[in-house]
């Protein structure tokens, strides 16, 4: 392999990890939540944080849509918290790329509640979900279901219709999640549980339960139920850099190649 040929393949690798790796999502602008300022997503985590920098609900979105497992074959979730209208009848689980849906938690859960998905060798999963103090406290249920597989995304059902983490899958593309990634180094403290640090095997997924694509029809505060879930990896692309980046890797892809070819012209003639 030339050298011309190597370093126009690394540039364009360079662009096919930004640009050609599955659904891409960009960082949404949150709107003024109705519920009033003390009640926007930000202060809600905020008011969770017990040491250690803030997370950044703008500029800490990851773009994330799609999961998996990880060694343990086993995932945590933990409700964090809901403020919405459609509470009492909100569903919130995970499903897979055939659109099963796995219902988590119901209408009848709330902060602290917690469930565990088992992945299975043989495809299948199994879920186990049970309540907590200081909200309801709903009894152990637990539910198999055969040839889930592992990778999946997750989803809310409202009355007014159901949202996924994939873009692709609501109406108009609509975003109507977000998500974030631990970083290590900030420690929150959900209602009910012991604080803890927020690692990078953990992910916040915030939905938005009315659809954001029809003008005034949402009020985009994305704190409309807010879960925990552990010991997951993304399976999908970050969200698309910003363009100086991708003009930056483009320039030295394409530059390294033109001067390579310019040598090569040289020590020829």
């Amino acid at each position: 392999m030339n050298r011309f040929f190597t370093s126009t393949t690394v540039g364009l690798l360079a662009l096919g990890t930004i640009f050609g790796s599955g659904e891409v999502a960009s960082a949404v602008s949150f709107g003024t939540s109705i519920d009033g300022p003390d009640k926007s997503l930000q202060k809600l985590l905020d008011d969770l944080t017990v040491s250690g920098p803030k997370i950044d609900t703008v500029n800490a979105q990851t773009g994330f849509d799609l999961f998996t497992n990880t060694a343990t074959g086993g995932s945590v979730g933990t409700f964090m918290f809901e403020v919405a209208g459609f509470a009492p009848t909100n569903k919130f689980g995970i499903y897979n790329q055939k659109g099963e849906k796995v219902e988590l938690f119901g209408g009848i859960n709330d902060q602290s509640d917690r469930t565990t998905v088992d992945f299975l060798a043989n495809g299948d999963i199994w879920v186990t979900t049970k309540g907590f103090a200081p909200g309801n406290a709903p009894p152990l249920s637990e539910k198999e279901y055969k040839g889930f597989g592992n990778v999946f995304g997750f989803y809310l059902e409202t009355l007014r219709g159901t949202f996924y983490t994939e873009n692709s899958r609501n109406p108009n593309g609509s975003q109507q999640a977000v998500v974030y990634q631990g970083n290590n180094q900030t420690t929150l403290q959900i209602a009910g549980r012991q604080p803890g640090l927020f690692t990078d095997n953990e992910f916040i997924i915030a939905f938005e339960d009315l659809l954001r694509s029809v003008p005034g029809g949402s009020d985009s505060d994305f704190q409309d139920l807010v879960v925990m879930f552990e010991s997951i990896k993304p399976v999908s692309a970050v969200a698309v850099p910003e363009p100086g980046i991708a003009t930056s890797l483009l320039a030295f892809g394409l530059g390294s190649a033109w001067m390579l070819k310019g040598q090569r012209k040289k020590l020829e003639s």
